[in-house]
């Protein structure tokens, strides 16, 4: 069974070899790979689109397979995609100077449309079907994988393989399996076997690995698979992948992530009740997650470097939140940060987030509400950082820190139309050793009240207003709060309160 009786891997796979970008990507290619973005890098204009353009823009610093993977699948079922034809083979590369000297193509445009697929992953679709993966318990499922791919060859609704090993992102890789074997010859009753397409090993630079037959995924049962990149070749630059490592692998139909959709925070986001959770700094990492209730994400509160650290035992494990898989964004041992989704139902227990660094940048986004949470020390810490009713009237964080002179900004966003107004406070500037800070928004950001249980703070505040295409704001501070005391604080009618017009402009959609 095969895509069709004439799939050729020579003649429908790229020429050129999976790449890894040399510089991040553009606003430009971010507008054209979601819907209703902002004509321009303007973080007033569209607070919310700027919050994810920080995830954007490093998902392909050292690889492009998934959106190689997308693209040339496109263009075998349907003939041609984006202004490019089948078969994908057509299409030639040459060294582009990227920092792995990997081979990309030699043509601007389909750069940029590779580009353009690669970063798809984060459709709303792409997106719900991982945290249906993780729910069904099939995020490293050979056989589960197995089942998809051949209904999907099947269907005509052709898939892609994620596979991974043990450490967290360690080879993340996309793949094609264009064709399923059963009963394979000279193997165990019971295994299965896929044959695979590789954006690393295109057909004219590893005529062997296809021709020989090596380029094959072997399936004894769920965890227990197998995928030599080197099988049959002269190079030992590629990697076995192993579903004992305790990594992933699953299937991702090509439909759910091919089309144009919205970027998952943006107002009027479809898949309802869906929160991004980012952090990104040097050393920085998140070392728990768990609600009021107990349950958490992982077993203990320390660094985590395997996927078997995640907390299964069906008492203690937090139902609603997976850590995401960086495709082919690590083969330099780099992330772009910790990206994690939580889809919780109504009503569930608050969360507490544990990260560990001296520096860090935290953004907890939802569809039209934006928390974004900078620390830093010149030493490393451990912060606790507590969000209560996050999208409701009365939004509260709440953090810990167990490090001395720490400073904190604290800035808490809410969209209040589709129109693209919104309202923010910012705390800056607060100095916290050893204790704790709260800052509770009151009223839809009415006001805000700033307590501390342990110690006198000093902070500055800032309250935003974009209505209207004018930006305007109201900033005040120093104030103090001492200790077992709340300050609070408003900028009174937002209608009406004077404040300093910084910018007014006419928005252009």
């Amino acid at each position: 069974m095969s895509i069709t009786s004439e799939f050729n891997p020579e003649v429908n796979g790229w020429y050129f070899e999976n790449w890894g970008e040399a510089s991040e990507f553009s606003w430009d290619l971010f507008r054209r790979t979601y819907l209703a973005i902002n004509p321009t890098h303007d973080c007033v204009e569209a607070p919310l689109d700027c919050a994810f353009y920080e995830i954007f823009k490093s998902c392909a610093a050292n690889g492009n397979c998934g959106g190689m993977s997308m693209l040339v699948l496109a263009l075998y079922k349907y003939g041609g995609y984006m202004g490019f034809c089948s078969p994908a083979s057509f299409y030639t590369g040459d060294i582009i100077g990227t920092p792995s000297g990997y081979l990309g193509p030699d043509r601007a445009d389909l750069h940029a449309a590779i580009n353009i697929m690669q970063a798809r992953q984060f459709s709303a679709p792409g997106i719900q079907n991982f945290l249906d993966v993780v729910k069904a318990g099939e995020l490293n499922d050979g056989e589960a994988a197995f089942d998809k791919i051949k209904s999907g060859l099947a269907s005509g609704d052709y898939a892609m393989l994620s596979i991974s090993n043990g450490l967290f992102g360690d080879a993340a890789h996309t793949v094609i399996p264009y064709a399923v074997d059963e009963h394979p010859a000279g193997f165990p009753a019971g295994t299965k076997l896929l044959h695979i397409w590789d954006s690393d090993r295109p057909f004219n630079a590893f005529r062997a690995y296809y021709i020989d037959g090596h380029n094959i995924m072997i399936i004894r049962g769920a965890t227990d698979w197998t995928y030599d990149q080197n099988a049959g070749t002269l190079y030992s630059d590629g990697r076995v992948y192993d579903g004992s490592n305790n990594g992933w692998c699953f299937a991702i139909p090509f439909s759910l992530e091919l089309h144009k959709a919205r970027q998952p925070i943006s107002v009027g986001f479809v898949l309802t009740g869906l929160t991004t959770l980012f952090v990104s700094g040097v050393g920085a990492a998140v070392t728990q997650i768990e609600d009021d209730a107990g349950r958490r994400f992982y077993t203990s509160d320390s660094l985590h470097l395997l996927r078997n650290e995640i907390e299964t035992g069906s008492a203690r494990r937090l139902e609603g939140v997976a850590r995401w898989p960086w495709y082919a964004a690590s083969k330099n041992g780099e992330l772009p940060g910790e990206l994690f989704f939580f889809q919780r139902p109504s009503g569930s227990p608050p969360l507490t987030v544990t990260v560990s660094g001296t520096q860090y940048r935290l953004q907890q986004a939802q569809s039209g509400h934006l928390i974004e949470i900078q620390a830093q020390s010149k030493a490393v810490a451990r912060d606790k950082i507590h969000v209560e009713d996050f999208t409701g009237d009365s939004q509260a964080v709440e953090l810990h820190t167990d490090g001395e002179k720490r400073h904190f900004h604290i800035h808490q966003l809410r969209a209040d139309n589709i129109d693209g107004d919104w309202r923010s406070i910012h705390v800056r500037d607060a100095l916290v050793s050893k204790a704790d800070l709260r800052v509770q928004t009151l009223g839809g950001l009415d006001a805000v009240e700033v307590s501390s249980l342990q110690e006198k703070k000093e902070f500055s505040l800032e309250f935003r207003r974009y209505y209207s295409n004018t930006l305007s704001q109201h900033s005040a501070g120093p104030h103090k709060v001492a200790a077992g005391k709340a300050v609070h604080l408003t900028p009174g009618d937002w209608n009406t309160l004077e404040h300093t017009v910084v910018k007014s402009r006419t928005r252009k959609r």
